[in-house]
C-alpha cells in the first residue's frame, strides 16, 4: 500500500511539474489588447486578439456581428456588470477558428457611457470542449 501511495505521489509531482512548464506558454493563450487605455466617449475602441497557443482556438459565430463577438462589462460599485453584447439569432453557430499564431483586429463602434470597462471573448483553446473567458485590459471612457 505504501509503495502504491509513493508511486501515486511521484506521478502527481511529475504531472504538476509538466503542467507548470506548459503553463508558461499557455497561461494566456488568447491575448487581448486595446490600442489605448483611455478613450473619449465618442471614440471607437481598437482591439487586437492574438492566439498565442500552439493550437487552434474556436469561437461562436453570432449572426448579428461580423467577426469574433465580444461581451463588454462595465465596472459598477466594484463589480463587473454586463453592458453590451450582440444578440445572436438565425444562422449563429459553433465554431469558427483562429489559428495558432494568428491575430484578429476589430473596431468596437458602441455607444459607451463614461466609466471603466473590459472586453470578454470566449474561446475553446484546448480539446476541453468548454468555452473559456479571456479578458482585455481595463479601459476608461471619459
Amino acid at each position: 500500500m505504501k509503495k502504491k501511495f509513493t508511486i501515486l505521489i511521484f506521478i502527481s509531482v511529475a504531472f504538476v511539474s509538466n503542467s507548470c512548464e506548459k503553463g508558461k506558454i499557455d497561461s494566456f493563450p488568447i491575448q487581448i489588447n486595446t490600442n489605448k487605455n483611455t478613450y473619449s466617449i465618442d471614440e471607437n475602441i481598437q482591439v487586437e486578439l492574438i492566439n498565442n497557443s500552439d493550437s487552434t482556438a474556436y469561437y461562436f459565430v453570432c449572426s448579428s456581428y461580423k467577426g469574433i463577438p465580444p461581451n463588454i462589462y462595465k465596472l459598477v460599485n466594484n463589480s463587473w456588470s454586463g453592458y453590451w453584447s450582440p444578440i445572436c439569432f438565425g444562422s449563429s453557430y459553433c465554431c469558427a477558428i483562429l489559428q495558432a499564431g494568428e491575430s484578429y483586429k476589430d473596431t468596437l463602434d458602441i455607444d459607451f457611457e463614461k466609466g471603466t470597462y473590459r472586453i470578454e471573448y470566449l474561446f475553446i483553446v484546448r480539446p476541453s470542449h468548454d468555452y473559456k473567458s479571456y479578458f482585455s485590459n481595463s479601459i476608461k471612457i471619459k
